[in-house]
């Protein structure tokens, strides 16, 4: 089950689709947008929930099972998740570099760059299991991958298409689709920064 964020401003409601939910185009659209740097991001796990209000918001989406209850919302560079199972929560954050954030709760941060995997375990069970990559290609296979992604948009959990630096470039997207499995829920998020041909993708498996 998905629901639509209440805590971000709409204007088109999320179209339902099976088994997700959609926005696009929504929530705080600036005026101008610059989205941050590929090369100036980094990923950031907590042991607990962060306030929303921390991060700028532009789509967001609420997704459950009969034990769990993620959060997803794309922000600023890429996207914050919370999982919450029982009375544990987990959160991922992707985002730019200097944005200040609480260091209680961190388990661990690290600036992205190339190929990553990571994993942690909590106590009471919950554990996590991530993949990041950043990737710069050429001009033209960008061009035929944001195509590519702009196409699967739909069947996304949450998504958001950012205005461009001009009409001729491709805007950013970001898109992510999460799929429930007993015991565990599985993220994958695609990131897209025309200004330097890069696509950033991650892969997260929480499991309880």
């Amino acid at each position: 089950m998905v629901n639509r964020d209440p805590s971000v401003p709409s204007q088109p409601p999320f179209d339902r689709l099976q088994p997700t939910k959609l926005r696009v185009n929504g929530a705080r659209m600036h005026v101008s947008y610059t989205r941050p740097d590929a090369g100036q991001l980094s990923f950031r796990l907590y042991d607990r929930p962060l306030h929303p209000e921390l991060f700028d918001r532009f789509a967001g989406a609420t997704l459950r099972s009969a034990d769990c209850v993620a959060r997803i919302w794309v922000c600023d560079g890429g996207h914050t998740v919370q999982v919450t199972v029982g009375s544990q929560t987990l959160t991922e954050i992707l985002g730019p570099s200097d944005q200040e954030l609480p260091t209680l709760g961190r388990c661990l941060g690290y600036h992205l760059r190339g190929h990553r995997d990571i994993s942690q375990t909590q106590r009471g069970g919950l554990s996590f299991q991530a993949s990041t990559q950043v990737e710069q290609v050429a001009a033209d296979v960008f061009v035929e991958l944001h195509a590519e992604l702009r196409r699967v948009m739909s069947s996304a959990s949450v998504a958001h298409e950012f205005p461009g630096g001009h009409r001729f470039a491709p805007s950013p997207l970001s898109l992510i689709r999460g799929d429930f499995r007993p015991g565990s829920l599985l993220l994958h998020a695609f990131h897209t920064f025309p200004d330097d041909c890069t696509i950033l993708r991650t892969q997260s498996l929480f499991e309880w």
